[in-house]
């Protein structure tokens, strides 16, 4: 594994760029993005090893100051916890008894860096048992089988890193409005997308086909908000609101801003990210996206309009 080189050679000045919202071309990322997506899954397969909690509360990656953690594991020997530092490029581990290590991230196979990650936390003495088939990806490949090598573009990691802690920001304030159950906002590593999740309380019935993921995260009516850095079957990074179960005639509610619209063949609103960052006031677009198609998700499901508040204390 070429794990001390990287595909870009930029220096750390632009990495630690102060742009909120930096450039991402979803077709320059698609490699280096794929790379993650599956070294992400496997860290993240990690926390199943926790107990489940509803909706999948319990899966999720959470962001840091320097990229992405587990949060605490449990663990023979009591906790530890897995980062991926988006600044030094590399996966860390930390154990409560005092242990750490760190491996590289750089160009290589899905194959070479998973086996060698598990490795290492096998030699640490943590139980790294993991399913080597990817979750919720088409035509997945077990990571162990996965053998051909993948640039990593430091300066592309970074900037996705950059972009989900610019969206947990504004999700944050528009979260702290809601007054229901709602979950903390995180990375769902299945389907690599940061996402806030708002639920009305009642029960939902998943669709008849709906596999075990599905089946668990489906059953009770929602509302979830997010952004993705696009794949090959929506090739641009854009932000995401949809409705659980569809309301009838959702799809004709007026929605903001100007740029965001409903997409028949994705069956949600969608706000492309270039969109968003081109914009004078990205933060307040975003806010508005939040906003309005929550307004429309619960006009047209029905919703307590007392779900959403104004979020400051009186």
């Amino acid at each position: 594994m070429s794990a001390g080189k990287s595909s870009s050679n930029k220096s750390a000045s632009t990495l630690a760029s102060g742009d909120l919202w930096p450039a991402l071309s979803c077709q320059a990322f698609e490699q280096t993005r794929y790379l993650l997506h599956m070294v992400l899954q496997a860290v993240g397969k990690l926390k199943l090893a926790g107990p489940f909690q509803a909706q999948w509360a319990e899966v999720p990656l959470w962001l840091g100051a320097r990229g992405l953690t587990t949060g605490p594991i449990p663990y023979a020997g009591g906790v530890y916890e897995v980062r991926a530092d988006f600044v030094s490029h590399e996966l860390q581990w930390l154990t409560s008894s005092g242990g750490s290590g760190q491996l590289p991230l750089g160009p290589t196979s899905v194959a070479t860096l998973v086996d060698t990650f598990l490795d290492r936390l096998r030699r640490a003495g943590i139980d790294a048992s993991i399913t080597l088939i990817p979750q919720e990806v088409s035509n997945p490949i077990p990571f162990d089988e996965d053998k051909q090598e993948r640039p990593y573009d430091r300066d592309m990691a970074n900037a996705w890193w950059r972009i989900l802690l610019s969206t947990q920001r504004v999700m944050q304030i528009f979260q702290g409005r809601f007054t229901g159950k709602t979950q903390p906002i995180g990375l769902m590593w299945g389907t690599f997308d940061i996402r806030v999740p708002f639920y009305n309380g009642k029960p939902a019935s998943p669709a008849p086909n709906a596999d075990f993921i599905r089946r668990n995260a489906m059953n009770a009516e929602l509302m979830e908000m997010g952004w993705w850095s696009g794949d090959p079957s929506y090739p641009r990074p854009a932000f995401y609101s949809f409705t659980y179960p569809q309301p009838q005639g959702i799809e004709t509610a007026k929605i903001g801003p100007s740029a965001a619209r409903w997409d028949a063949g994705l069956g949600e609103f969608l706000l492309d990210y270039d969109d968003l960052r081109q914009s004078a006031n990205p933060d307040g677009h975003l806010l508005a996206f939040l906003e309005s198609t929550y307004n429309a998700g619960a006009a047209a499901a029905g919703w307590n309009s007392a779900l959403l508040g104004s979020g400051r204390p009186e």
